[in-house]
């Protein structure tokens, strides 16, 4: 039985991040659900054993080397922490050979501090006790040795994943389980600080009302600033514990309380409400909600003055919304107010000149007119890098929807550069495993895939759900709209079994988000029965065409585009399959429905049905 959990070993260099590791391990609580369970050294304990560290440990032996030889024997692992200043520490490499020659070499643990392991020289990390296992007669060889590293560089494991590492070894337990472990306890965490956030946001919004009440007559001050206070504290007061248990309560619950009592209640306060209304338009528009986005933005335009900033903030959300929509006269007509609602000698006019060349080159994309997109999107970036502070997430969107008008434009090596100045802003601001760096990823793959590059598109998509998948909630839509791509990409390979896999997993998400009759689960149906039609299963293509059809028809009503779409790509499966009767007649429905859409959409042809083809 030994006495300590773990030797530490370190540079009295690195002495900061020893306590730190020390401390951590001493502390950490391994889940209730792990204790009392067997591993190799017994039932798993609810802390560690003692770690010892030898330079606190033995603060003033007089047999300094025979006191270590004796932790060394009671320590269960050895933890080196690696450094360039370890690698040349005499000191280190002898406790290390010594635990090696007491307990082997499965033992011995890595905690990469900095430098670069196997690099010789200056900057090599590893000591040589590390780097090559022992001969049999104790003495150091020249075998290379592969020792098991956690990394605290940056943009490796990260203090957390690197403590979980070295815990699961010392406890033998899975890391997996303490990973869910602490993923769980940082969502219950996520919990409290999203209300807290929300709170602190409202508070914020209050100060500033306050703040710009400060130009004003000092009654008016006082006023504004008791009134925004009022109102926030009265936004959590208004709970009944009868009825609702103050931990459940929801943020969303929170920000409907405040979108309603700012519309309603404050109608006799138009600056207070406008600042609070825009403020929850834009939290809605955050959380994917545009239909009350767009309520509560409008409700604040409503009483906004005529000129100002957040009037012009206001209308460019509100032209956000329409694009997303698809709605292309109202995106124009709001982004036009926009730029005429503010003075252009105002000292935020150069980033909201940006932000109106920006939404103009999203209005060409929408319209269809790429070259123009291309333009106006160019100016809005060297608008941006212009300009002080840092505007990196601004770049890399309009970098990424630049691209994507120059593949539209088949300027593929043009695109291709700025997919990867995106990527590399995003990937040095915010590191690899960033929800923006997936992002980049995602939409460089959705241009290689309609360029018809497949190997690198389904390279990209899975870096980006990978990432999607360590960095989001579970059943968040962004992972959805991330595997129906990856959906398509594999069915363009090939992949069918791996297509249906990721369209199933997207449909069962949107379904626990949304419900089963939503439009999102119809949308994974339609490009899941075109893998099955791929695959030959037309039976099976038709039945998911007909759930679609169902939603769509709930959602959307007969007269639609992706009824279009729904119809066409039923004809083309009845085509494939020989059914060239049943393939004509909903070709022919198509066409009927795309001459009553407003504007009327192109004219079909057989080879958007496959009709005629499908008969020779």
């Amino acid at each position: 039985m030994t006495k300590y959990a773990a030797f530490i070993s370190y540079s009295h260099a690195d002495q900061v991040a020893a306590r730190w590791l020390h401390q951590a391990l001493e502390t950490y609580r391994l889940p209730r659900a792990l204790i009392g369970t067997p591993s190799e050294f017994g039932p798993v304990p609810r802390r560690l054993p003692p770690v010892f560290r030898d330079r606190d440990e033995l603060p003033a032996s007089g047999d300094l080397g025979e006191k270590l030889r004796n932790a060394l024997a009671d320590s269960r692992f050895q933890i080196v922490l690696c450094s360039p200043r370890a690698a040349q520490s005499k000191w280190v490499n002898e406790e290390i050979l010594t635990f090696k020659r007491i307990h082997g070499e499965a033992r011995t643990l890595a905690v990469i501090l900095s430098g670069e392991p196997y690099a010789g020289g200056d900057t090599e990390c590893f000591p040589p006790a590390l780097r090559f296992h022992l001969a049999p007669d104790g003495s150091l060889s020249d075998v290379p040795a592969e020792p098991i590293a956690a990394d605290l560089r940056a943009g490796k494991d990260g203090k957390r994943l690197a403590l979980l590492k070295l815990v699961a070894g010392i406890a033998d337990v899975r890391l997996d389980s303490l990973v869910r472990r602490d993923a769980a306890r940082r969502q219950r965490r996520l919990m409290w600080i999203t209300g807290a956030s929300l709170f602190i946001m409202m508070l914020t919004i209050g100060l500033a009302i306050y703040a710009e009440s400060q130009r004003r007559v000092a009654v008016q001050q006082q006023l504004l600033a008791n009134r925004s206070l009022d109102f926030l504290i009265g936004t959590f007061e208004i709970a009944n514990p009868a009825t609702e248990n103050p931990r459940t309560i929801t943020a969303l619950t929170i920000l409907n309380r405040a979108s309603r009592r700012a519309g309603v209640e404050l109608k006799g306060e138009p600056a207070v409400s406008a600042r609070l209304l825009r403020a929850t338009g834009e939290i809605y528009f955050n959380l994917g909600l545009p239909r009350e986005a767009e309520r509560d933005l409008k409700s604040a335009l409503a009483r906004e003055p005529e000129q100002g900033e957040e009037r012009a903030r206001t209308l460019l959300k509100l032209a956000t919304i329409a694009y997303k929509r698809g709605d292309l006269d109202e995106t124009r007509r709001r982004i036009d107010a926009a730029a005429t609602s503010y003075s252009k000698r105002a000292s935020y006019a150069p980033e909201l000149d940006a932000e109106v060349l920006e939404q103009r080159g999203m209005a060409e994309i929408l319209d269809g007119n790429y070259a123009a997109s291309a333009q106006l999107l160019g100016a809005a970036a060297e608008r941006y890098s212009q300009l002080p502070g840092d505007h990196t997430v601004e770049l890399g969107r309009i970098w990424m929807n630049h691209a994507q008008s120059l593949v539209r434009l088949k300027r593929f090596d043009e695109a291709d550069r700025l997919f990867a100045r995106a990527l590399a802003r995003y990937s040095a601001a915010f590191g690899t495993d960033h929800l923006l760096t997936a992002t980049a990823y995602q939409n460089r793959a959705l241009a290689d895939f309609e360029r018809g590059e497949t190997a690198r598109a389904s390279a990209g998509i899975r870096r980006a759900v990978a990432i999607y998948d360590h960095v989001l909630e579970g059943d968040h839509p962004t992972i959805g709209a991330a595997l129906i791509l990856m959906g398509r990409i594999r069915t363009a390979r090939g992949d069918i079994d791996g297509a249906l896999a990721a369209l199933d997993r997207a449909r069962g998400l949107y379904a626990r988000l949304y419900g089963p009759r939503n439009p999102a689960v119809g949308d994974v149906d339609f490009y899941a029965a075109e893998a099955e039609a791929k695959k030959g299963a037309t039976d099976a293509a038709l039945a998911r065409l007909a759930r679609t059809k169902a939603i769509y028809d709930a959602n959307y009503g007969p007269v639609d585009p992706d009824q279009v779409e729904l119809l066409t790509l039923r004809s083309r499966i009845l085509a494939a399959a020989g059914r060239t009767a049943q393939a004509g007649r909903d070709c022919q429905a198509a066409s009927a429905i795309q001459r009553k859409l407003q504007p009327p959409g192109p004219k079909l042809t057989a080879a958007d049905c496959s009709v005629e083809i499908a008969g020779r």
